[in-house]
């Protein structure tokens, strides 16, 4: 009942008034008054249908025209959509026996494609970044590493930090369509996508609801509102 009276309060205040209000609330509970705060990140942690995406897109929009750098790290700071969770009845057995360094060596220089696919599936974050400086990465292997689910986030991050492969259409949409990704980092690939796949996004159940927001906003602004025009 709290949590819905948050968002409530929250959708009835202009998008710059909440995003003052969010703030003001983080102030308190750094002074020991959390109940306010508590009960505003649960509301925007599970929108319902008090808070609507495009309220929480609007949101996000004030926070940062507003510099309220707190209430957008708010936003974006949950988790992915997907926590993610070892799987350990996937481990490769050719590889379980291996020390992480080994595993390193392996993918920084080795020359197997297959080696190099069996490393990529485990996706580990430090293997991934030596896999990502190996000159015969593929941009298959890389989209496969990105595609994957379960996916450490980590993972992920490692991929967008990579300027060779950042720049590459699939390997962004990949994983802008992660519910494994944060939604901070997901936030700054949207802009990069197309309206037909930002339409998609939208109404994608399995992705944050930050992020099917803010892909709503972006093709309602170039759209004018309207349905996302198909493309090729």
């Amino acid at each position: 009942m709290r949590t819905r009276a948050a968002a409530r309060a929250l959708a009835a205040e202009r998008p710059a008034d909440a995003a003052r209000l969010l703030a003001d609330a983080v102030a308190l509970a750094g002074k020991g008054e959390g109940a306010l705060a508590a009960a505003l990140g649960e509301a925007l942690l599970a929108p319902g249908p008090e808070l609507v995406y495009d309220e929480l897109a609007g949101l996000y929009a004030a926070a940062v025209a507003g510099g309220h750098d707190e209430v957008r790290d708010l936003l974006v700071a949950p988790g992915p959509r997907r926590p993610y969770q070892e799987q350990r009845d996937r481990e490769d057995p050719g590889l379980a026996h291996l020390t992480l360094g080994h595993k390193k060596a392996l993918a920084r220089g080795h020359r197997d494609p297959d080696l190099l696919a069996r490393l990529a599936a485990e996706a580990q974050p430090a293997v991934v970044r030596e896999l990502l400086r190996n000159p015969r990465l593929t941009e298959q292997l890389v989209i496969r590493i990105a595609a994957r689910r379960p996916c450490r986030p980590e993972t992920l991050r490692c991929l967008h930090e990579d300027r060779r492969w950042r720049s590459l259409p699939a390997v962004v949409r990949a994983i802008a369509l992660n519910p494994f990704a944060e939604p901070e980092l997901v936030a700054k690939l949207l802009p990069r996508l197309g309206t037909r796949l930002l339409a998609a996004i939208g109404k994608d159940a399995s992705l944050h609801a930050l992020v099917r927001a803010l892909a709503a906003r972006l093709v309602a602004g170039r759209t004018g509102g309207a349905e996302a025009p198909p493309q090729d």
